[in-house]
């Protein structure tokens, strides 16, 4: 680059890139990882167009920088538009967004003023178009050894005895990650079950999952639900869930401090006999909301530790392929 724009442009679209190439490959390794029906390509697609739109700034800067802008822009646009839907939007949030989607824009009009300026160029200006497939070759390499080899999920139940207590897990069904067609249950979905008309799909508030969740109808082999509530299984606390979570299909040692992480001998994984490794499912959801009712507490599989996730709350009303659940019962 001839300009300082051009040079900060350069430097402000590689940290960007890089960042973008990261999140899209540790975000597969953390979710989609071994899930038949998740395409991995999907989620190097935003990296992948960043790449492309600098290899053509950096070639021709004023017309890259021109499409980096109008891209920056769009995403910006459409990121927003998308939070509000999910009534997630927020000032913290779209500021947390700003370095990787806004600034695009700037870094855009920046290359564009690099453009004014005519000559060749050096040819060392391409090196950074190297980072993002070095960044996706660095996190393969520290998510592989993790994610490889897990433990296939066994359809009966799991019965195991944990420092929450002894429990029993539900069987596959319609206790264990039931799907609506194309989408997923919410947590209101699953606790609003047994109101009239009885089954799954949207209701007001307020919920009660322990009297009329999905759960509650399940019937004691946890195989089929039922007219009325048995009140056999029901959704577990997060406590359970940390409890229960495995490594090499034996339990690894876990235990609930509160907050977003689990203490745990071993970090655990994505793996049977709690998990079904082939599932979407990273998240459980548990019986318990938060202080202001508005959102559910979940567990991922991780506990919140190394490898991603961690234990928070999200809308009542919030249903994605990540967020699962499982049914359970404590047996003593």
């Amino acid at each position: 680059m001839k300009t300082w724009p051009g040079k900060v442009a350069t430097a402000l679209w590689t940290l960007a890139a890089g960042l973008w190439a990261y999140w899209g490959a540790a975000e597969y390794f953390f979710e989609a990882y071994g899930v038949p029906d998740a395409p991995g390509w999907a989620y190097l697609v935003p990296a992948a167009a960043l790449w492309l739109l600098g290899l053509v700034a950096l070639a021709w800067p004023r017309a890259g920088g021109t499409l980096l802008a109008l891209a920056g822009l769009a995403f910006t646009l459409w990121w927003w538009g998308l939070m509000i839907a999910r009534g997630l939007f927020g000032w913290e949030q779209a500021l947390a967004t700003a370095p990787v989607s806004l600034a695009l824009v700037l870094v855009g009009l920046l290359w564009w003023l690099e453009g004014r300026v005519r000559g060749p160029r050096p040819r060392t200006r391409f090196l950074p178009l190297a980072l993002p497939p070095a960044v996706v070759l660095g996190a393969a390499l520290f998510y592989l050894p993790y994610v490889s080899g897990r433990t296939p999920a066994s359809p009966g139940p799991w019965r195991v005895t944990t420092a929450a207590g002894e429990l029993e897990w539900a069987p596959a069904g319609p206790g264990w990650n039931l799907r609506l067609g194309p989408r997923f249950p919410s947590w209101a979905e699953l606790a609003a079950y047994g109101r009239e008309p009885r089954g799954l799909g949207e209701k007001p508030g307020p919920y009660d999952p322990a009297a009329e969740g999905l759960c509650a109808y399940l019937d004691a082999s946890g195989t089929r639900l039922l007219d009325e509530p048995a009140h056999v299984w029901r959704l577990p606390t997060r406590a359970e869930v940390v409890a229960s979570l495995v490594r090499g299909g034996a339990l690894a040692g876990c235990r609930y401090p509160g907050g977003e992480q689990a203490t745990c001998e071993r970090i655990p994984n994505k793996e049977g006999p709690l998990w079904d490794p082939a599932a979407p499912a990273v998240y459980y959801w548990t019986a318990e909301t938060t202080a202001e009712g508005d959102e559910a507490w979940y567990v991922p599989y991780s506990g919140g530790l190394r490898y991603g996730g961690r234990i928070a709350s999200q809308p009542l009303t919030w249903g994605n392929p990540r967020h699962g659940y499982r049914c359970v019962r404590r047996l003593r």
